[in-house]
């Protein structure tokens, strides 16, 4: 009988790494299921099955399953959950230099959020998370932002006046909107549906994928293509759980998450227009904002980019401009 039971508890002791490691590892998200996000989850989370023959077995959690985006990044710092895909801003409670992408009309286009992700920029700012318990991985897209609203369309910067506008947790959104004469009010997004339909606010801001995801159509009625904020969305892992893996599997996920950053961020940027038309055929009324007003509305937040750029770590500040740069350079050049 001692033999027997001295062979059982090897054996035991042989399999139990292998059934930890083929335990599910939680990837959660605040988006819907059909947002390019969580197709981009689902695709990372085949591929690091495949090259891990088995081994890693990550279950995507979508629609804020796990919890809110401010929850899930707590339960990361505490080990409880192993990956996240969340927005920056949530990011600047632990590391403030992330506000960078929060400030307003910074990232006009495509070629400049490239630059800064995949650049200085973003490699720095990874840096800096892990001190606060996190892994960067990868940034992938959410996208431009925009304003909807149950009131009127969005053609000059006097016409956000007024408006009881929903926006993410960040004091730079805040003051932003509060600048142009809105009611900002900080809201989770699991929310924002019920108090949109209510009539508890008037409008609310977000790329054109989460509004189409989140049936924001059915509740607004005004889309205004006002591209004030760029958004990406980050791929982060928790540091005690990253410390616990072999070297190798560390390679596996953090490749196959920036192997999706790519096809996701496309998909994002295909989408875009195909959604537009989709939302204007489901009768939100669309309108584009003439240069000039613009110009006026980003005018009205410059002094929140001021006050926010001098809080923000002078190095991240300058890996910006030069990322910006680079930009610059090879537009000319073309």
């Amino acid at each position: 009988m001692k033999i027997k039971f001295a062979s059982f508890c090897l054996a035991l002791a042989t399999l139990l790494p292998s059934v930890i490691q083929a335990a599910d590892l939680k990837f959660g998200l605040g988006i819907a299921d059909d947002h390019p996000l969580a197709i981009g989850a689902r695709k990372f989370a085949d591929l690091v099955k495949e090259r891990s023959a088995g081994r890693l077995n990550v279950a995507t959690y979508s629609s804020n399953r796990l919890g809110s985006d401010p929850q899930m990044q707590q339960a990361l710092q505490a080990g409880v959950q192993q990956m996240m895909l969340g927005p920056p801003s949530n990011l600047v409670g632990v590391v403030r230099d992330f506000a960078v992408f929060d400030l307003p009309f910074t990232i006009t286009n495509y070629k400049e959020a490239d630059a800064l992700l995949d650049g200085r920029t973003g490699a720095l700012l990874f840096q800096k998370l892990e001190g606060a318990g996190l892994v960067g991985l990868a940034y992938w897209e959410t996208g431009f932002r925009e304003v909807t609203n149950s009131k009127r369309p969005i053609t000059k910067a006097e016409d956000l006046a007024g408006l009881k506008i929903r926006t993410m947790q960040s004091p730079v959104f805040l003051e932003s909107f509060k600048a142009l004469g809105a009611n900002a009010v900080p809201m989770p997004f699991t929310e924002v549906y019920t108090a949109l339909e209510t009539r508890a606010i008037d409008a609310q801001e977000n790329p054109v994928g989460i509004i189409q995801s989140a049936k924001i159509n059915e509740v607004q009625k005004y889309l205004s293509l006002t591209n004030h904020v760029y958004n990406p969305s980050v791929v982060m892992a928790s540091k005690k759980w990253w410390d616990g893996l072999p070297e190798a599997d560390r390679a596996i996920v953090r490749g196959a998450a920036q192997e999706v950053a790519g096809l996701q961020r496309k998909l994002v940027r295909d989408e875009a227009v195909k959604v537009l038309q989709q939302l204007k055929q489901e009768g939100m009324e669309i309108n584009e904002i003439p240069a000039a007003e613009l110009a006026l509305i980003k005018q009205k937040t410059l002094p929140v980019v001021q006050k926010y750029s001098e809080k923000l770590d002078p190095a991240v500040l300058a890996a910006a401009k030069a990322d910006l740069a680079e930009v610059s350079v090879s537009g000319k050049a073309q």
